[in-house]
């Protein structure tokens, strides 16, 4: 009698074990199916227009550069302006000597830039060398237009004037005193080309079984 039960347990238990384990592998197989992977870079479509050809040309030893809207703005900007609506999930920047700048879409309801993600730190590795690459993935973009909007770079200098012009970028200002009597002086950024020797920029796709 004793030898049936156990038997019977046995069983019951080999059964149970079964069910979970076909049941474990099922939640696997459901979850690989609805799992994603990074697309094609987008960047090498024939059909984009940008401000600098060498921005995507596949090639790290170029370097493109920088262009201003208006020929006495100190803006600095790289552009990309895909031919239909794209997704944008992922960007990468291959970086030549960008210390603060911000990642801007085109807002397709307002039409008006708007900031995806803002790089404020200077990011120097343990040698003290710029760091050479910008992972900027969690982006939900859909848009037909990026831009890199560059606010400071490793090239630019600070110079001090006593009168400064409406568009100068002025640092801080300092007040000395001298003979009795105060001297201002404007510390002003002198902005250098920004440079970027790549960009690339990924879409989440469905990954195929």
């Amino acid at each position: 009698m004793l030898d049936r039960i156990l038997r019977y347990l046995s069983s019951m238990i080999f059964g149970w074990l079964t069910m979970l384990v076909l049941a474990t592998t099922g939640c696997v197989i459901s979850l690989s199916s609805l799992s994603t992977q990074w697309s094609n870079n987008l960047l090498i479509d024939p059909q984009l227009e940008i401000t600098d050809p060498n921005l995507t040309d596949g090639n790290l030893e170029t370097v493109a550069l920088s262009v201003s809207r208006q020929k006495k703005d100190k803006s600095r900007y790289f552009v990309i302006k895909f031919p239909r609506t794209q997704s944008v999930h992922k960007i990468v920047i291959y970086n030549q000597n960008l210390l603060l700048f911000k990642v801007e879409y085109l807002d397709p309801k307002s039409e008006k830039w708007k900031v995806a993600h803002s790089v404020r730190t200077r990011n120097f590795d343990r040698d003290g060398r710029l760091q050479s690459k910008f992972v900027i993935d969690r982006l939900r973009l859909n848009t037909k237009m990026i831009r890199i909007n560059v606010n400071r770079t490793i090239d630019d200098r600070i110079i001090s004037k006593v009168v400064v012009d409406p568009d100068d970028h002025v640092v801080n200002v300092i007040q000395r005193s001298f003979a009795g009597r105060y001297a201002k002086f404007f510390r002003v950024l002198d902005p250098s080309p920004a440079a970027i020797r790549e960009i690339e920029a990924y879409q989440l796709v469905e990954k195929s079984s």
